[in-house]
């Protein structure tokens, strides 16, 4: 109707995020004068009417907008969509598609006659379209009297007649896809109103499919229930995004209505029992409901033998299985049951296999069936394997016959050692290791020694508490064997888990040479690469290797090492296996540690593709990467946007207890960019921490954490701190972290270290490694020449952050030795690659740049001469002669490091990039 609606010009500004490309699209095509107008197509919910409102807003004061909407009841009336504009005509008008066409061109040619500006008229839910009225506006449109924004859904029947207009150039067509992963990641932060963590919006984005109507209902609905928090102005995801918001409830409850019977229930089908084989879907629903949503684009088929089907829009799932009763449930479910039992579609591969098992089985539990006690052990078991932590618990606490509870106990014990709930597993595990209480058979004990194990990592056992562990795991062994009849011998199988904790502990304390003798010994027989326990210890053994191979500087092998176990874990565990987490931190410090930057933002990236579950207990692991990477760049606020919610994240689930290194590193980034607020309380927390986690990175985050309290001043008491952090990182043979320590006391202004930094790196494999040996072995040398080529070798090898300090070393050798000429080309340069490091506050890293100022006096001279005025010029705006001036312009040459008035302008901007005279002394 004529100027009501949702869409109106002039209302309050929408937020507009991911669509920006779009909206500047759609508000230069509506003013082209070939264009007729613009037709915008997207499903429901892609944000059509937030664009418009902001195209509007936009054009407010060229075009006057007039609105009509389409709906199912106007469909069936002739012109009823366009009825406010024919209030002029007659009974017999309405006959005439002319006398119409008339009618409408007198309202708006009146309208023109006001002197309004241009009107538009925009059409909403133009799917609706009657195909009179249809008829009637693609006529108007195509006369140019009138411009058009057409809002659509795809697969609009009765509109085609005005959709051939974009075919035919008149109309520009703007498609309305999926938001992509960055551009939700975007609308999160902007809606919330902090930084997000990359982990919970990539979550987002899978849940609401990159619909941004579904996308809002998801945040608001999550943020209600808690399960979107926020900590110290950041956001993550504690919990999976809840959809059953009521906007998308309704939503899906329209769509529904609008599709025939036999395809609501082929939708209900496949939101119960996602993903299905095709044929099994064809025999349950029949082929012409299944072609049609396919066709629609409702439904969609993954690849592989059987085609499986499942529902396109992820949140539709969720609705579905919401609003169908319980007992409708139970009889579809007997209906797919019996279709797989007599269709024998193809084999798919192990792991789809057992997702569809898993999920029929949790269906069962949903209907209230019985289900036999060995099937929900099973079924716990593979939960717990595949790191669904919740479904484990689901299974195994439904089990109920007494021989199975204690292998069920196990099963809830390990879920609950990966949920944060450790006395309830501490509790759940007591007695299956004693022999009064000793776990009933080999595989319960095994499982019962693995939960143990990770219990003790998750909580920072100590190393003696690992040994007394593996000791009792392979006495539980023996007594099970004795008790079997067997030769009361631990089992082979638990003998090497035992020996991979006693090499952990040894690796606790500290003796990495006696550790990796014990390793090679290990691993001198071919490793398995079953899903058995063998298997696990091969992955375990990699990762052990990883880390001792990084601690010695031979990344190359260390790469080789933790990327076996990343193959294997991805044959046998998926790709965050509950046990195989700190294989991915081994993973990404060996790439981080050999300056591979480019291939761990692509683990990185790949890590958001993992299951729902293993994002929200590892979010915030894969955070503190994404933020120690920019980082290491020189991009220090991008780190800190990454590192802020990711330690938040850790608060709530922290498998590989990486906290303390998070918080000394968000501590030391804070400071490098000015923000000391964020310093005093990252250090405050971490000093205040109970948990450790790895000593290695223990020692890093203490070292990260005295540097942002570094005081910039010679002579400062925390350089001494951090060069005794060092220290003790020699000692205990963690070179990796000593190297790391080193180098932060370079960057404190600890230039006694500069010796020992170049010993250390020379060990070190990888570009990042050369980069650190050529800058320490320039400041150790106090050659200003070798700091200059250090900076370019940090710059090859993206250590922007080193670079910027080599050549503030050699910026304060040359001030110190009275060559000013030199020392302004560095500072110029110095300055230009400001840039690169993300507006990183300079005056912590280089503090002599701020001893480079032009006067007042020198400012007001540079503007004259940069607005073209001569010396001559100069000289009588401020009445003195022309060789004082000439005199102020040597010295200005002088301090920016140029010898030409050609380069005034490139290295003034680049001294005081804004400056003006009238704000500077």
């Amino acid at each position: 109707m004529s100027g009501s609606g949702t869409l109106r010009a002039g209302d309050a500004p929408v937020l507009l995020f991911g669509r920006e490309r779009e909206a500047q699209e759609i508000t230069s095509r509506l003013l082209e004068p070939g264009r007729r107008g613009a037709v915008i197509v997207g499903d429901g919910g892609m944000g059509k009417s937030a664009l418009a409102d902001h195209v509007l807003e936009q054009l407010d004061g060229i075009v006057t907008p007039t609105f009509i909407h389409g709906s199912p009841v106007l469909s069936r009336m002739s012109y009823g969509v366009l009825s406010p504009y024919l209030e002029a005509a007659g009974p017999d008008d309405m006959d005439s598609p002319l006398a119409v066409l008339r009618t409408i061109r007198r309202y708006f040619r009146r309208l023109s006659e006001t002197g309004s500006p241009q009107p538009l008229l925009v059409i909403d839910d133009a799917q609706w379209l009657d195909e009179s009225s249809c008829h009637v506006l693609t006529q108007l449109a195509m006369s140019g009297e009138l411009r058009l924004l057409v809002l659509t859904r795809p697969r609009a029947q009765n509109i085609h007649e005005l959709l051939s207009l974009a075919r035919d150039g008149l109309l520009a067509r703007i498609d309305l896809g999926a938001l992509s992963p960055e551009a939700v990641h975007e609308v999160c932060s902007g809606i919330l109103g902090g930084p997000v963590l990359r982990a919970s919006s990539a979550l987002l984005s899978r849940a609401s499919g990159g619909n941004p109507l579904y996308l809002k209902a998801l945040l608001a609905q999550s943020r209600r229930l808690g399960r979107l928090v926020a900590g110290n102005g950041a956001w993550f995801l504690r919990g999976e995004p809840d959809g059953l918001d009521a906007s998308v409830v309704d939503l899906v409850k329209g769509q529904l209505s609008a599709r025939t019977a036999e395809e609501r229930e082929t939708l209900e089908t496949l939101a119960l029992a996602q993903p299905l084989p095709r044929p099994v879907l064809l025999a349950v629903c029949g082929p012409a409901a299944v072609h049609a949503l396919l066709a629609d684009g409702l439904v969609q088929a993954a690849p592989g033998p059987s085609e499986p089907l499942s529902l396109a829009q992820p949140l539709h799932a969720e609705v579905i299985r919401f609003l169908v009763p319980a007992v409708r449930s139970a009889a579809i479910r007997a209906k797919v049951l019996t279709a797989l039992a007599e269709t024998h579609p193809p084999e798919e591969s192990e792991s789809a296999e057992k997702a569809a098992w898993l999920r029929r089985l949790e269906w069962a539990l949903d209907c209230g069936d019985a289900i036999a006690d060995e099937e929900l052990l099973q079924a716990a078991r593979m939960a717990n394997d595949e790191g669904r932590s919740a479904l484990a618990l689901r299974f195994g606490s439904a089990v109920r016959r007494a021989a199975n509870v204690l292998p069920a106990r196990v099963e809830i014990a390990a879920a609950s050692a990966e949920t944060g709930e450790f006395a309830q597993a501490q509790l759940l595990l007591e007695g299956m290791l004693e022999p009064e209480t000793l776990a009933p058979d080999e595989e319960t004990l095994v499982r019962a020694g693995l939960a143990a194990a990770r219990l003790y990592q998750r909580t920072g056992r100590s190393g003696e508490e690992l040994d007394a562990l593996a000791d009792a795991w392979c006495t539980a062994s023996a007594n099970l064997s004795a008790r079997s009849g067997g030769p009361g011998e631990a089992a082979a199988h638990v003998s090497r888990g035992a020996e991979l904790l006693r090499i952990r502990s040894l690796m606790m304390a500290g003796d990495y040479p006696l550790a990796q003798d014990r390793l090679t010994a290990f691993t001198r027989g071919p490793l398995s690469e079953q899903a058995d326990p063998e298997g696990l210890w091969a992955i375990v053994a990699h990762g052990l290797l990883t880390e001792i191979l990084i601690s010695s500087g031979r990344i190359g092998s260390a790469l080789e090492h933790s990327g076996a176990a990343m193959k294997l874990i991805e044959r046998i565990g998926g790709p965050l296996h509950a046990y195989c987490g700190s294989v991915v931190v081994q993973h990404a410090q060996a790439l981080l540690h050999g300056g591979q930057f480019s291939e761990l933002e692509r683990l990185l990236a790949a890590k958001l593709e993992a299951p729902a579950h293993q994002l929200i207990a590892y979010g915030g692991t894969l955070g503190v990467f994404e933020g120690a990477v920019e980082i290491q760049q020189g991009r220090l606020r991008e780190g800190l946007q990454r590192l802020h919610p990711a330690v938040e994240a850790l608060r709530f689930s922290d498998p590989q207890l990486l906290l303390p290194y998070a918080l000394g590193l968000a501590g030391y980034a804070s400071t490098v960019v000015g923000d000391q607020n964020l310093t005093v309380r990252y250090a405050k927390e971490l000093r205040g921490l109970s948990r450790r986690g790895p000593r290695a990175l223990w020692l890093v985050g203490q070292a990260y954490a005295a540097a942002a309290l570094a005081s910039p001043e010679p002579g400062g008491t925390v350089p001494v701190k951090l060069a005794e952090i060092a220290a003790q990182a020699r000692d205990e043979g963690f070179l990796a972290a000593e190297k790391d320590i080193l180098e932060l006391c370079l960057a404190v202004g600890d230039l006694r270290q500069a010796s020992r930094l170049q010993e250390v790196s020379a060990g070190f494999e990888g570009g990042a490694a050369q980069a650190l040996h050529a800058y320490a072995a320039a400041v150790a040398s106090g050659n200003p020449d070798l700091m200059v080529s250090a900076a370019d070798e940090a710059v090859r090898h993206r250590k922007y952050l080193l670079a910027v300090e080599s050549i503030g070393h050699a910026i304060r050798f040359y001030g110190s030795h009275g060559n000013l000429r030199r020392q302004r080309a560095l500072i110029q340069q110095l300055r230009r690659r400001r840039g690169e490091l993300a507006g990183v506050t300079v005056s912590y890293l280089s503090p002599s740049l701020h001893l480079v100022r032009l006067t007042r006096r020198e400012h007001e001279i540079v503007d004259l001469l940069l607005s073209g005025a001569s010396t001559k010029d100069v000289a009588a705006y401020f009445t003195l002669s022309q060789r004082t001036v000439e005199g102020h312009v040597y010295r200005i040459y002088v301090k920016l490091g140029i010898s030409r008035r050609a380069d005034l302008e490139g290295a003034y901007r680049a001294l005081e990039p804004g400056a003006s005279p009238a704000s500077l002394e």
